[in-house]
């Protein structure tokens, strides 16, 4: 049997830990919505693109991409960085070739911007043109990553019957955003494929890629700054 005192006591203790750990908890709770507040109100230090950003290199091979095929252009507001393919064209049907039905790019692109800047793409927009038969299916993929790091994917899937240009924009949120390293000029890294698959109709035919008026596909990754 315990006496009064004792039970009194313990009473004392539990209310005075019950206490420390409301502090605590109410403390720590206080920093999370302290970060989480400072980083709504600038989420990752964006800034405006810094003067001096031009494209210092651009090197490419690959099945969709033979020698002077592609061109690589900034914005003026060094916002968003356009490719420009010149031949780039996956193709399928029962009398082409198996290895016209993909075709890819390997890309590198080194830019030169001030010091004490990191960049990242969070947005892709892809032109091109279509003409897919009953179920014939054409996709388009770019993976982009700095040299060492991970890598990010945007993907087009579209489905026949289809027969026009397309327009597709897809995007990144800032969490998932892959940053050029701070203090180390890496060059970006793309590789880019179109496939045609006829899996669903043997007997069918389509293409992708090719844009029916200026014969080019334009591949744009909009661009955000922030400062290291």
């Amino acid at each position: 049997m315990h006496r009064r005192g004792e039970t009194r006591e313990r009473s004392n203790k539990g209310g005075i830990i019950m206490k420390k750990l409301l502090v605590a908890l109410v403390a720590a709770g206080s920093a999370v919505l302290g970060v989480s507040e400072r980083a709504d109100a600038q989420p990752y230090d964006l800034v405006e693109p810094p003067d001096g950003v031009e494209i210092r290199g651009l090197v490419y091979n690959g099945t969709g991409c033979p020698q002077n095929s592609v061109a690589g252009t900034l914005s003026e507001d060094r916002k968003a960085l356009e490719l420009i393919f010149g031949a780039f064209t996956a193709e399928a049907s029962p009398l082409n070739l198996p290895s016209e039905a993909r075709k890819f790019c390997q890309l590198t692109v080194d830019l030169a911007f001030p010091q004490g800047y990191s960049f990242s793409l969070v947005s892709a927009d892809y032109r091109g043109f279509a003409d897919l038969e009953e179920k014939i299916v054409g996709t388009q993929t770019s993976t982009y990553y700095f040299t060492g790091g991970f890598g990010r994917s945007f993907r087009t899937r579209i489905v026949g019957p289809f027969s026009e240009n397309y327009f597709r924009r897809d995007n990144l949120t800032l969490e998932a955003a892959v940053w050029s390293p701070c203090g180390a000029m890496r060059p970006l890294n793309i590789s880019t494929q179109a496939a045609v698959s006829t899996l669903a109709n043997r007997s069918g035919a389509g293409l992708m890629t090719v844009d029916s008026l200026s014969l080019v596909v334009r591949h744009t990754y909009n661009i955000i700054w922030r400062k290291c």
